[in-house]
Formats: structure tokens, sequence, C-alpha cells
């Protein structure tokens, strides 16, 4: 009886651990973070956003990276080499129906956002939209620091409600301070997991940062961005700052810097890149 239990124990651990990682490979735990991060953008500041538009947020960010991966996968010859490509090749036309009712959801959700910030939230697709236009279609060798254009893009939706229904007329320097703050995470973000990714995406077809500038001078910039990051939480404390919003700030940037030096020792594997994908629902803790 015993071991009856403690077999189907371990098969209820390894399904678990199997839709957790579903989960992961399908972006929620980037669209979670992505609406926790813009929270706490909104308490910093002082707004108070819309629940629709935090679920906007969530949703806008499914279905871009749903999207994303349905090109990577259609675009591999062969079986992919990576887990998460393997499960959107596996599993593509289903995946695809789910990136049309996420649409759909995300097309209802925007109906009752609040005009003021529709308008900004087109403004920015628009730009985003002509960015990949040129990156995939007109340019798609020349446009190669796409990770910088993807981190500013990011983080200018985590900020955009927050901003647009604030009563701030201008941007202060502690505001433009965060968001510098949240960019370098992000951008130390996508530059460690094209570090990661860098043999798959050799072997894939994939253009990253790391083909483009060298595996190791990718890793050096990322490490010289966290030092960045460093100068401006201290400045940022010295200026004023509340010392617990700065905490997560480098909580954060700790989590990355931790994934850069030890992925160099132990082999960079799904666990490390859980990590760095993980970092922005760090911010909850500002509300604990």
């Amino acid at each position: 009886m015993g071991y009856y239990c403690f077999g189907a124990s371990k098969y209820y651990i390894h399904g678990v651990k199997r839709i957790l990682l579903i989960l992961h490979w399908m972006n929620f735990d980037t669209a979670l973070g992505a609406a926790i991060t813009s929270l706490f953008i909104a308490k910093y500041i002082g707004s108070v956003v819309p629940v629709v538009a935090t679920s906007a947020l969530f949703v806008s960010v499914l279905a871009i990276y749903n999207f994303d991966h349905l090109l990577d996968a259609k675009k591999i010859v062969g079986i992919a080499l990576s887990a998460r490509h393997r499960f959107y090749q596996r599993n593509l036309k289903v995946l695809s129906v789910y990136q049309m009712a996420i649409l759909l959801i995300l097309l209802v959700n925007c109906w009752f956002l609040p005009a003021i910030i529709a308008k900004a939230g087109i403004i920015l697709a628009v730009i985003a939209l002509i960015y990949f236009l040129l990156l995939f279609i007109v340019l798609p060798n020349r446009f190669v620091f796409k990770e910088v254009m993807i981190a500013a893009v990011f983080v200018s939706g985590l900020f955009l409600a927050s901003i647009v229904v604030s009563s701030l007329h201008t941007i202060s320097l502690p505001m433009f301070l965060l968001w510098l703050q949240v960019f370098l995470l992000a951008l130390i973000n996508t530059l460690i997991i094209s570090w990661f990714d860098y043999e798959y995406d050799l072997k894939e077809g994939h253009t990253s940062l790391a083909q483009i500038l060298g595996k190791n001078n990718v890793r050096q910039i990322s490490f010289i961005l966290l030092t960045i990051l460093l100068l401006i939480i201290v400045f940022s404390l010295l200026n004023g700052d509340l010392w617990q919003d700065q905490a997560i700030i480098a909580c954060m940037g700790m989590v990355l810097m931790f994934c850069l030096v030890l992925s160099k020792k132990v082999h960079a594997n799904e666990v490390f890149r859980l990590l760095v994908e993980a970092i922005f629902l760090i911010p909850i803790l500002r509300f604990l």
C-alpha cells in the first residue's frame, strides 16, 4: 500500500512539473511577470491602473511570445534542438488555434480599455510593428540588435498605463531612472538567454546578438550592464528613493548575476533559463 502511494505521489509530482514546464514554454510566467512588474511601476509612480489594462498587458505578452515561437518553429528544418521549439513543432496546429483565441480575447479586452490607454497602446504597437516588419521582411540580415528593441518595447509597455493615467505632466528623474533600470534588466535578460541559446540558435539558423558580437562578448556586456544597474541603484538611494523599491531591483539583478556566473561552471540547463525568465515575478514581494 505504501509503495503504491509513493508511486502515485511520484506520478502526480511528475505531472505537475510537466504542466508547469508547458506553462513556461508558453510564456505564462513571462506574461504574469510583466503584469506584476507593471503594478510595481504603478505603485512606484503613484498611479491607479485599471484592472482591464493589466489584463490587456498580460494577454498581449502571451500573444506576442506565442506568435514569435510559432514563427521560430515553422522556420526550423528538422527536429528542433530546444525543448520549447520541439513543443511548438509537435503542437503547431493547436497552438495556432490558441493564437487566434488569445487575439480574440485581447480584442475583447481592449474594447473595455479607457480611450487614453488604448490610443497610447496603439501608437506603441504601430512603432513595434514597423520595426518588426523591417526586421523580418525588408532587412532581415541587417537589423541585428533586435534584443535592444525588444527590451525597449517590452519596458515601454510595462510603463504605458501607469504614465498615461498618472497626474504627472513631466517625466521626473526618479521615473526615468526606474525606466532605465527595468530596461537594463530586460536587456540583460535577453542577452543571457541569447548566450544560453547560442549553440541552439547557431544550428537552427536563428540570428541573435550572441552570434553577431560573439558569445563571450555578450557575457562581458551583460556584466557591464549589471554594473551600470548597480550604480543607478546607489544613485537612486542617495537621491532619496525608497529602499524597498531599490531592494526589489537589486534582487532582480542578483538573480541575473547568479545565473551568469554559475552557468559558466555548470551547464546552462532549463533551471537557469527558468530563473532568468522569472525575474519579473520578483516585484510581487513589494506587495507582501
